[in-house]
């Protein structure tokens, strides 16, 4: 199938959709006070894969009448991972200029209070703060949410290939 083939409307409606659900987990998890912890990537990451798999479902059924190959459903994956990514970068910059103004502070201080007490020296928290800014995160979490997800599509498209085979057999 060519790239041409495809119904990008749809496909475009889903990753951004996908996208939103994970900027709403996003904001779930830091009001709850948890989007710092070290387990709070893991949530991301199932949330993402929850968004692919539903998503490659949903373009099987509503575009492609039940019937989905591979090479389609991989397509429908990334294109779910790299929309999430750019909603989620989006959301970083808007959210942390003009939301949430303790963001980069609180970010900045965990990884200071990561560094070893004898690396914490003026020239490193300058570097630390240097680092950490809006654009910084943001380009991080599309790179993030696009590999990752890609890297879920991969398996998801083969497991959402076998088992649709098995129930149309």
């Amino acid at each position: 199938m060519a790239l041409k083939d495809f119904n990008w409307k749809t496909l475009i409606a889903i990753g951004l959709l996908a996208g939103l659900i994970q900027v709403g987990t996003g904001v779930a998890m830091y009001v709850a006070g948890v989007y710092f912890a070290p387990w709070s990537i893991l949530v991301s990451v199932l949330v993402l894969l929850l968004c692919i798999v539903f998503g490659m479902r949903w373009y099987r059924d509503s575009a492609q009448n039940g019937q989905i190959t591979y090479g389609q459903a991989l397509m429908v994956g990334i294109v779910i991972s790299v929309s999430t990514g750019m909603v989620y970068a989006v959301y970083n910059i808007v959210s942390i200029q003009f939301i949430y103004s303790r963001f980069l502070e609180e970010l900045i201080s965990l990884n200071v209070a990561g560094a070893p007490a004898t690396e914490r020296t003026p020239e490193f928290i300058a570097a630390v703060r240097e680092r950490v800014t809006a654009n910084t995160i943001a380009l991080a979490n599309l790179i993030r949410l696009s590999v990752v997800g890609t890297i879920l599509s991969v398996f998801a498209s083969m497991i959402l290939k076998r088992r649709h085979n098995r129930e149309v057999v």
